[in-house]
């Protein structure tokens, strides 16, 4: 049998299932992609038992075959192929040859019999606009636990609602840090309009990052049922088991009433963090902020390297105070805020500090402050 595929497309593929396996995975079949033939078209599908992710190609096939093929293996052998096209044959002995112009490799495969089957996803109950779903995700993960002893704080909150229209919220928080957003550009798919919270590892968002940034199509659709969520975009399906365990009462921390100690264009202070932030090197230690009736002072000490400081105008009717923050947090909440301008609000060095933006109004990112 032969199968003739565009070669950006397949490269595009198997790259979107390197994102879904497990590296550390002591099960060596889940290193594979699973390869299934149909009359009109091929699916490829990639599981690391949390997550399973398919995607079909239109194709026409002479047989119907399922098959394994080693992902990297794969994928490192056509990426570096400059053809359009690349075509596989397979044989009746286990391997597949891979050809392009005069370049030829016979790659082993197989059977499909042990890889896991990948659930059935829920059928989608609501869909999104991708730009404004990749906006939630940025905007979210960087506040998203990377692998904390409290498991659920390693989630992404994603929780579907009427609030003002039919609203996708993401929410992050890994206890030091806070990101409260949300779209109301969603559009209901059932008449069950009920809210509904669903909890998925951050690797999720990732891969849908991915997936989103290689699609043609405009919407997602987002299902969800007892213990799955679904993600279709247009050829691609992602499921993902749903993380079990008591979300933080995260509304608790947001401050009631604060008052805004300045606003500033937000590359007035990103910029200059990121200068000063230099001599505290990597390992995260805290810049101080003094904030004036007609500046700010931000100076970082580094006892190895030395000592940095600039100083911006603003105007504040604050009374002189200074704060410490872990400068990674607070350059991560101004790049990933969805407007020019920020609030700067706090009601003293040791309060939860709230950025917002007028530009978008349903953001908010808590950073709390450290000792200085």
């Amino acid at each position: 049998m032969k199968l003739t595929f565009p070669r950006p497309e397949l490269v595009q593929t198997l790259k979107l299932m390197q994102s879904v396996l497990d590296r550390a995975t002591k099960m060596p079949v889940l290193k594979y992609v699973r390869v299934t033939t149909a009359p009109t078209h091929v699916t490829l599908a990639a599981s690391d038992l949390e997550l399973g992710l398919e995607r079909t190609i239109p194709l026409n096939c002479p047989e119907t075959r399922t098959f394994l093929i080693p992902t990297d293996t794969m994928l490192d052998f056509v990426r570096e192929l400059n053809t359009p096209t690349i075509l596989w044959r397979l044989d009746d002995k286990q391997s597949i040859t891979v050809s392009a112009g005069k370049t030829k490799a016979k790659v082993n495969t197989l059977e499909a019999t042990d890889y896991p089957a990948l659930p059935q996803a829920p059928n989608p109950l609501f869909s999104l606009p991708t730009a404004d779903f990749t906006a939630i995700l940025d905007e979210t993960m960087p506040a998203v636990g990377e692998q904390d002893t409290r498991y659920i704080l390693n989630a992404i909150r994603l929780k579907l609602t009427e609030q003002h229209g039919p609203t996708l919220e993401g929410v992050g928080t890994d206890g030091k840090r806070l990101v409260v957003t949300s779209r109301a550009t969603g559009t209901w798919l059932t008449k069950d309009h009920e809210d509904k919270v669903m909890l998925v590892p951050k690797k999720v968002g990732k891969v849908l990052k991915t997936m989103m940034n290689a699609a043609d199509d405009t919407t997602i659709g987002i299902g969800l049922s007892k213990n799955l969520a679904g993600f279709k975009i247009g050829p691609m399906l992602l499921t993902s088991r749903l993380m079990e365990g008591q979300y933080p009462n995260f509304q608790q921390v947001i401050p009631k009433e604060t008052a805004v100690l300045f606003t500033i264009p937000k590359l007035q202070l990103e910029d200059p963090l990121r200068r000063v932030s230099v001599i505290n090197g990597r390992d995260g230690k805290p810049i101080h902020l003094t904030i004036r009736s007609k500046e700010i002072v931000l100076k970082a000490v580094n006892v190895d390297m030395g000592e940095a400081t600039e100083t911006i105008e603003t105007v504040s009717d604050s009374p002189e105070l200074t704060v410490g923050f872990n400068t990674h947090y607070l350059i991560d909440a101004l790049e990933t805020m969805p407007g020019d301008h920020c609030h700067f609000s706090m009601a003293n060095p040791l309060a939860p500090c709230l950025l917002r933006t007028p530009e978008q109004k349903n953001w908010l990112h808590i950073v709390m402050p450290v000792k200085v």
